[in-house]
């Protein structure tokens, strides 16, 4: 029987101006044909089954049909659109649904929009698991409309309703993500043994004495395996809002389930732990759909301290690796640097985000074609996932209007690039800053200037695309400047396109 990959399905959106690979599944030696916008490809189904044809590069446009055809088969995908297409991934705060996003209800005044569209990739980490529980409501795309905006991944849809509107073509977002996870876990195995060895000695020690056969007949059909609900319980609970401890205490009282045993569980071995399991299960399900890039939102599961420090290797590998399955090793990735965060539901252990936002800075400086995206005005301090996802993906679609879509537009986050003493005052320079800084307030959140181990006081004014810090007298000892170094902060500099400034340090 002639079969496609899922992901090839009515309602689907394409990727314009590139060429677009089609695949799927029949008996070796059959010629299949594909047909869309009066171009055609053909290819032979190889000796395991597998066919994969390319489509000549498609122009913008709705409403057509893809017609895939073997002999008297064939397969006809209807209202399919072409356009501008990437991919969401990340963990949770890129898994976030619209049905939780602080500003869903005007959201909703904008739909239905048939140009915006959402595909989801079910969250599979093993073999079978697919087969096990039911997720009909995945693998599915899905239009902007008041029945389906729920499903949504929030930043997806802000970044691609921001595009549609400034580029005037259709926008699909393929969402593949999964809350709480690794780098390790999208990424290929010998990747992760060249840049982040501890990662993969951590888990072949800790399976060293473990029974693996009893390991994945315990996993097998295990209710907690099931992903299949998007909106389960806990998700409902803790995602629409940040619950208070008595709303938490109340919430697990009432749960009719044993906490001992959960708390077991979550010791074990996590399906989802295991190096390597999402990279196959899931992107390699996507891959090569024709995507203009990645957008990139995750970090938080990798601040374990001592492997934090890899999260640089560990991104710049795994920016390598999908673009390797994409065969482009210049696809775009839109990475989101973490913002301010201290704590959440019983987690009272102090993060170390820094690190992470550091690394982040550091592959957006170093790789080809991967830019960083500040919300560092939109975290929250006792809520990991922050409820402002329109901003995430607005200041996504900017960033990608003026360096991937090469819009003269101001799109960077403003960065300090230097810092000097001048008698009393310090200048620290800007750069992104076309126009000058602005402050909101009538102080500088999140920076600290330190002497001798003792924090000075100052006052400040803007100059162009320089913060003057003023000092009550002149300090001939070196002075470390210390902006959003802490796990909670909030950013209040400004360039002229309202993005707020990254974290820096210096001493002079």
């Amino acid at each position: 029987m002639l079969q496609s990959a899922v992901i090839f399905q009515s309602g689907m959106i394409l990727q314009r101006n590139k060429p677009v690979p089609v695949w799927g599944t029949h008996t070796k030696g059959a010629v299949v044909t594909a047909e869309i916008q009066g171009q055609c490809a053909e290819t032979t189904v190889d000796d395991n089954g597998d066919w994969q044809l390319v489509l000549p590069a498609l122009s913008a446009s709705e409403s057509e049909q893809l017609i895939i055809r073997l002999g008297d088969e064939q397969i006809i995908c209807r209202d399919v659109a072409v356009g501008e297409v990437w991919v969401a991934g990340g963990q949770s705060n890129m898994e976030f649904h619209m049905r939780y996003e602080k500003h869903l209800q005007d959201a909703l005044k904008d739909c239905p929009n048939s140009r915006i569209r959402f595909f989801d990739v079910p969250e599979v980490s093993y073999d079978g698991q697919l087969e096990q529980f039911d997720y009909s409501r995945y693998n599915l795309w899905r239009y902007a409309s008041a029945e389906d905006l729920d499903y949504f991944c929030a930043v997806g849809y802000y970044f691609e309703k921001a595009i549609c509107e400034d580029l005037d073509v259709p926008v699909g977002i393929i969402g593949c993500n999964w809350g709480g996870t690794v780098a390790c876990a999208w990424m290929n195995l010998e990747t992760v043994r060249t840049c982040g060895l501890p990662w993969m000695q951590d888990y072949e020690k800790r399976i060293s004495t473990m029974d693996m056969d009893a390991y994945w007949e315990k996993q097998s059909g295990n209710p907690m395996n099931n992903k299949g609900d998007l909106f389960d319980s806990f998700s409902e609970f803790v995602m629409p809002r940040t619950p208070s401890n008595e709303e938490i205490g109340n919430f697990f009282g009432q749960m009719q389930v044993d906490l001992n045993a959960i708390t077991d569980m979550f010791g074990d071995l996590q399906p989802t732990e295991i190096p390597g399991c999402l990279y196959e299960h899931m992107l390699k399900t996507i891959a090569p759909y024709a995507v203009r890039g990645f957008l990139w939102y995750q970090g938080e599961s990798d601040d374990v301290p001592g492997k934090n420090i890899l999260y640089k290797d560990m991104l710049t590998g795994l920016i390598a690796d999908w673009r390797a399955l994409w065969n482009d090793d210049a696809l775009p990735f839109l990475i989101v640097q973490l913002p301010g965060y201290e704590k959440w539901l019983w987690n009272t252990e102090e993060n170390h985000y820094p690190v992470i936002r550091e690394c982040q800075q550091q592959v957006a400086d170093t790789v080809r074609n991967a830019y960083l995206c500040s919300i560092s005005d939109v975290g929250e301090q006792n809520d990991i996932h922050p409820k402002d996802k329109k901003t995430v993906g607005e200041r996504l679609a900017l960033l990608a209007r003026g360096n991937i879509y090469k819009e003269a537009v101001l799109c960077d986050a403003p960065r300090a690039v230097s810092a000097r003493k001048n008698g009393a005052e310090i200048c620290i320079a800007f750069r992104n800053a076309d126009g000058g800084l602005y402050v909101t307030g009538n102080m500088i959140e999140a920076l600290k200037l330190y002497a001798s181990g003792e924090e000075l006081p100052y006052t400040f004014r803007i100059e162009d695309n320089q913060l003057i810090l003023t000092l009550p007298e002149i300090i001939t000892d070196r002075i470390q400047i210390r902006f959003a170094q802490t796990s909670w902060f909030t950013v209040n500099v400004y360039n002229q396109a309202g993005i707020p400034a990254v974290p820096f340090e210096f001493e002079c």
